[in-house]
């Protein structure tokens, strides 16, 4: 479309829009005030606060931390080989015991050559406690649907359900998973 036909276009929106004003203003031509609202949907939800606002984001960088740590942790489970190192993107998001455990588990993996067929999958991520030194994630996990398998891929064992609590802190700038508590469920209930 030309510039031309684009200022018609608009001067054709104007007069039409000047049209229907004035078929909707009253004989006497002054344009009659709104009734006042009753509700006032802006004003429904208070401003966040300088406290809300920081413990927002703190959850979600931990949220974040969380998500990837989980993420990179299924993709080394998947590999049927390994070195059991964390890896850069686990050391960003993680520290402290829990890195200690999970490097753990990788060591395990590795040094008795099994690997899962699928990584477990988050159900749900909530806030649960929150400090500027430590603040705590609830989080379900459903691995029952994993296949834990050996070097020739037979099944060794299985996935499970785990209903856990994270704790978070902020190590070197960043908000990392330090620690956890871990209990078996049968399923993930929100």
């Amino acid at each position: 479309m030309t510039l031309t036909a684009r200022a018609y276009c608009y001067l054709g929106a104007f007069s039409a829009s000047c049209v229907l004003l004035a078929a909707c203003t009253p004989a006497n031509g002054t344009i009659p005030t709104p009734p006042p609202s009753t509700s006032s949907p802006a004003s429904a939800t208070p401003p966040e606060t300088a406290q809300e606002r920081e413990e927002r984001l703190a959850y979600e960088a931990a949220e974040k931390a969380y998500r990837i740590f989980a993420a990179e942790y299924a993709r080394l489970q998947q590999q049927p080989r390994g070195n059991g190192e964390p890896t850069e993107a686990m050391r960003d998001n993680a520290a402290g015991p829990y890195l200690k455990a999970m490097t753990g588990f990788l060591n395990y993996k590795v040094n008795h050559g099994t690997h899962s067929d699928r990584a477990i999958r988050i159900v749900y991520v909530k806030p649960g406690g929150y400090s500027a030194e430590e603040l705590v994630l609830n989080t379900c996990e459903d691995g029952s649907r994993i296949k834990v398998l050996n070097r020739k891929g037979k099944q060794v064992g299985h996935g499970g359900t785990y209903a856990l609590k994270l704790y978070v802190r902020p190590v070197d700038g960043r908000w990392k998973i330090w620690d956890g508590d871990q209990t078996a469920v049968a399923k993930c209930e929100g």
